[in-house]
């Protein structure tokens, strides 16, 4: 009963053998589209943009487009997530330009001007925009990630707090759109052309008498530094190539194993209810005698080797010469691997009864092959060692 058990322990090692063996065969593919993601201070990135920007309010129009014309400047720290989404958060300053229709309405300079018979006065103001946005690289996205692309079409979308520092300094909240067109200089470095919207509540430039919206356009060119880690690395997709006769071998030793599971099941169940019994049984010298072996297998164990020291003595005691006979099962394995099989278990018993003084001239080993029966149908039985 305990060689059983043994016999079917090799047989799973066996099995996992195969699969260690299989798995061997390993192969990883890059995927555009996927990236592992990278510790929280890897990725980020410094913008500076200089340009200039543009106030609507409700008056603004009343005024040429060049004179409202104001500076702008825009400085960002921001960090990518993963190549297609960032966050974003900076400073944009730094004028404002308008039109009021009263002398004594905020930020009047004294200047003046007359559109269609109506007099207009010149705006100005020194001005701040806190704004945090989501960036969205469409181009990761849509195109996969490649960090040597030269252009780079991001939209984002975000909001801002905006203060003005002159008299009466006013503050409101806003909402932002805008597109980063981006051009690769070198791994740390890019070119960004960006184009931004803010839209917020009229009376930021002082006509608290519309309850409107106003906006502010601006246009900026400028650079974008990197930090490192500045790129991510591309995730990998892992799959193992198992030949087809490998996998009918694998197929075969395990329904061979779980049939022989099966087997040592009703063999415990059988010993369990059978009630303790004394067998007698005398082995007269010529009798055949034989060895099994787990599937796959051609080593002896210890407990083989005891089996073997009794049959030296017993061979001894005659002046009779024996054939040993190796045996394989034809259910698993190819005909030429087979005999190479039953002709190592033939050797290796031939080997250790010389070891224990057999005569090498009255021992003959031969492999028998793969073979469909040898004790039965059961295929364990035919993975076996035979002397006559």
């Amino acid at each position: 009963m305990k060689k059983s058990l043994l016999t079917a322990v090799f047989a799973v090692a066996s099995l996992g053998g195969a699969y260690a063996q299989s798995n061997g065969d390993v192969t990883t593919n890059a995927d555009k589209y996927k990236v592992e993601t990278n510790r929280f201070f890897d990725n980020w990135f410094f913008d500076i943009n200089g340009g200039a920007q543009v106030y609507f309010g409700s008056k603004d129009a009343k005024k040429s487009f060049g004179k409202r014309l104001a500076p702008a400047l825009d400085v960002s720290l921001g960090k990518w997530f993963t190549p297609g989404m960032a966050l974003r958060f900076g400073y944009m300053g730094l004028q404002g330009k308008g039109a009021a229709i009263n002398e004594k309405e905020a930020f009047t300079t004294g200047g003046s001007f007359v559109k269609n018979g109506v007099k207009y006065y010149d705006q100005k103001w020194d001005m701040m925009n806190l704004h945090a946005e989501v960036l969205f690289n469409l181009s990761n996205m849509f195109c996969g990630y490649n960090p040597d692309r030269i252009y780079s079409f991001i939209p984002y979308v975000g909001f801002a707090w905006l203060h003005a520092w002159e008299s009466p300094k006013n503050n409101e909240f806003g909402a932002s759109l805008g597109l980063i067109n981006k051009f690769r200089v070198s791994p740390a470095l890019d070119i960004n052309i960006e184009a931004r919207g803010t839209l917020l509540k009229s009376g930021f430039a002082g006509d608290k008498g519309n309850h409107g919206k106003d906006g502010m356009a601006a246009l900026t060119v400028g650079l974008t530094y990197k930090f490192k880690q500045r790129n991510f690395n591309r995730g990998t997709v892992i799959s193992t190539g198992i030949s087809e006769s490998e996998m009918r071998r694998i197929q075969n030793q395990l329904r061979d194993a779980q049939a022989y599971n099966n087997q040592l099941k009703d063999e415990i169940s059988a010993l369990r209810n059978r009630k303790p019994e004394v067998v007698y049984k005398e082995v007269a010298a010529d009798d055949s005698r034989v060895i099994f072996f787990p599937i796959d297998k051609s080593d002896l164990t210890a407990k083989d080797l005891v089996t073997v020291k009794l049959m030296a003595e017993s061979i001894k005691a005659t002046d009779k010469n024996y054939t040993v006979q190796g045996y394989a099962d034809q259910a698993t394995g190819s005909k030429a691997y087979n005999l190479r099989l039953s002709e190592a278990r033939a050797n290796n018993v031939r080997d250790a009864l010389i070891k224990e003084g057999v005569s090498a001239s009255k021992l003959k080993a031969v492999g028998m092959g793969g073979v469909e029966s040898v004790f039965g149908k059961e295929n364990q039985l035919s993975r076996v060692v035979i002397i006559k």
